[in-house]
């Protein structure tokens, strides 16, 4: 699915409240996995939802495959759209209302897909598996009782089994254990023709996996930077208040010093693998 916002502006429905988002121009293509961020307030919850077609815009439009979101609304046909498209937000318990975790994670596949019952536990034992969780267990307990990483991996998996074609991500790493962060990286490495968009503070966990990296401070867009091209604009995302990935101020400062091309590095374990490498290579020398 092709999304595209033409100068949408959004602002919520209280007396003197400011524009949440203003003049956003954004295409996003099937396939492109992309990250969001921001400082606190900047307006990056209320683009996703703007992406979800959860709320209408103030100004402007959302197209959808060529289609507007507000005549999709008018025709009452906006559900056509959100089943096509998975969410995780940031307080997943937000979203849950089934008694069990079980029937939590499997709701959507139950009520809006063709599958049978063999078939929904099958797929669903082998994704919470990968995540670490027993689905014999889900099925006793309340997913209010899980603790705020389980949580945040039950929402995840109950979006991914339906296999959207867009996959939206806010803080998903929030919460979560190394192992979870690092299950969750593999998973999303492999949503191969799924589109991504990751809204996150944590840019680092995902920065080897997207392509693009959009910026927004104030409530507008002041980034729209290929992976490639970030390190060159980190003075300019911090002068918007957006904090640089470490391992890209790192690797900064080293090329700055003249230490070798760290091109192509994204990730601080990587860095300093090459860096060890380097210095090995040195010292034989």
């Amino acid at each position: 699915m092709k999304i595209e916002c033409r100068d949408v502006s959004y602002k919520y429905e209280i007396p003197g409240d400011e524009w949440a988002l203003k003049d956003i121009g954004l295409t996003i293509d099937q396939g492109e996995k992309l990250a969001v961020i921001g400082p606190a307030g900047s307006g990056k919850t209320t683009l996703i939802q703007l992406l979800d077609a959860l709320v209408l815009p103030s100004k402007g439009d959302v197209l959808f495959d060529g289609q507007s979101v507000r005549a999709l609304s008018k025709a009452k046909k906006l559900f056509s759209i959100r089943r096509r498209i998975g969410v995780l937000f940031q307080f997943p318990e937000h979203q849950f209302f089934h008694e069990t975790a079980y029937e939590e994670l499997t709701f959507a596949l139950r009520n809006f897909f063709d599958q049978g019952e063999e078939e929904i536990e099958k797929v669903s034992r082998s994704l919470m598996g990968r995540l670490g969780m027993d689905i014999d267990v889900l099925r006793r307990i309340s997913p209010f009782r899980l603790s705020s990483g389980e949580k945040r991996k039950l929402a995840l998996a109950s979006a991914l089994l339906s296999s959207p074609e867009v996959l939206i991500l806010d803080e998903p790493t929030a919460g979560m254990d190394a192992q979870g962060r690092r299950e969750l990286i593999r998973i999303i490495s492999g949503l191969k023709d799924t589109t991504v968009v990751i809204v996150t503070h944590n840019l680092e966990d995902f920065l080897a996996h997207i392509h693009r990296c959009i910026g927004i401070s104030r409530a507008r867009i002041v980034a729209d930077l290929k992976r490639e091209d970030l390190i060159a604009r980190l003075d300019d995302m911090a002068a918007s208040g957006i904090s640089p990935p470490l391992a890209l101020s790192v690797r900064q400062g080293l090329e700055h010093e003249g230490v070798a091309s760290l091109k192509g590095i994204f990730d601080m374990e990587t860095l300093l693998e090459s860096l060890e490498k380097n210095f090995v290579s040195a010292d034989e020398a």
